[in-house]
């Protein structure tokens, strides 16, 4: 409320902090939102490519990025309509798949149970791996701020954008929590999966058969073409911001 200014993070600590730790700030975030867009890129590829691997792997990655490049060249106003609708879509496909999950659990997939703790913990547990998975959370999260980039073109931004951060990590957790639960639930091991560095193509397929496969996958490249618009149009405001202080060259 006190800085409505885009900026994210970089913009709060220059101006309640200190001018220099803004620039490091600026410098690590900044690095973290260049690298969303190429891991969102990535996601496309693997999940296109686990559905048509005859077509070669760069044509994904090339359409991809050009796609959301083309997007937010046009205005903020289409970025905003299109996350809107991609959101929706997913918010529908998730529920699909949780009662798929739900069903599967009770016909006796998995545990057997849609209700259990051994999602959360087991006498298997271990802290290495749990400590490797927070950090692929924690990436996942990292995002959550990116709404703090457009203060300057939100209206009433004091009011506005920090409901936004609250909602958005609130519902992300909440949306994390409970279909990881149901996966975990339903794939208590990763012994059938033949790939186990790309499973979500094999998840669709074993909770909803062939046509669900087919829908979640063209839903999970929606997702990323919704991530990737957002973290571009965000590090696109970062730049803008840091070029206009005259902590990075302006010309950039």
């Amino acid at each position: 409320r006190r800085f409505p200014q885009s900026g994210s993070a970089y913009t709060y600590t220059q101006r309640a902090i200190n001018p220099h730790v803004g620039f490091l700030v600026g410098w690590s975030s900044l690095l973290d939102y260049l690298l969303l867009p190429m891991v969102n890129a990535l996601l496309a590829k693997l999940y296109l490519s686990a559905m048509f691997p005859e077509v070669p792997a760069w044509m994904w990655v090339a359409g991809f990025v050009t796609l959301i490049s083309l997007i937010n060249m046009r205005s903020i106003n289409l970025v905003a309509h299109f996350n809107l609708l991609f959101v929706l879509v997913q918010v529908a496909i998730m529920s699909v798949f949780v009662y798929l999950c739900v069903r599967g659990l009770d016909q006796g997939e998995g545990l057997g149970t849609a209700w259990s703790l051994v999602p959360f913990a087991d006498e298997q547990t271990q802290f290495a791996a749990l400590a490797a998975g927070a950090t692929i959370l924690c990436f996942s999260f990292l995002g959550f701020d990116a709404v703090t980039c457009l203060s300057e073109e939100t209206r009433n931004p004091g009011k506005t954008i920090p409901l936004a951060i609250f909602l958005t990590a609130l519902i992300g957790g909440v949306v994390f929590i409970g279909v990881s639960y149901f996966i975990q639930a339903y794939f208590p091991t990763m012994q059938r999966f033949h790939d186990q560095e790309a499973a979500l193509p094999e998840i669709a397929l074993y909770v909803g058969g062939k046509l669900f496969q087919s829908i979640f996958i063209a839903c999970t490249v929606i997702n990323t073409i919704a991530s990737g618009l957002a973290s571009q149009t965000s590090v696109s405001r970062l730049l803008y911001v840091m070029g206009r202080d005259k902590v990075i060259p302006a010309s950039v």
